[in-house]
């Protein structure tokens, strides 16, 4: 399977993955569900969140 260059835009800035562009720069990005059905995408989360320390 040949790999895509997509891109995940971010718009929380304290996220330390976030960088300048406000593209996440992890090479895989874990998403999750709270609401129990993953068509629910108001409720889809990034759960590769982690604070960035300033």
């Amino acid at each position: 399977m040949k790999k895509k260059n997509q891109k995940i835009k971010c718009e929380v800035d304290s996220c330390k993955y976030n960088d300048s562009c406000k593209n996440c720069s992890l090479d895989e990005i874990k998403v999750s569900c709270n609401c129990g059905n993953p068509n629910c995408k108001d409720e889809t989360i990034c759960d590769s969140f982690e604070e960035n320390k300033k």
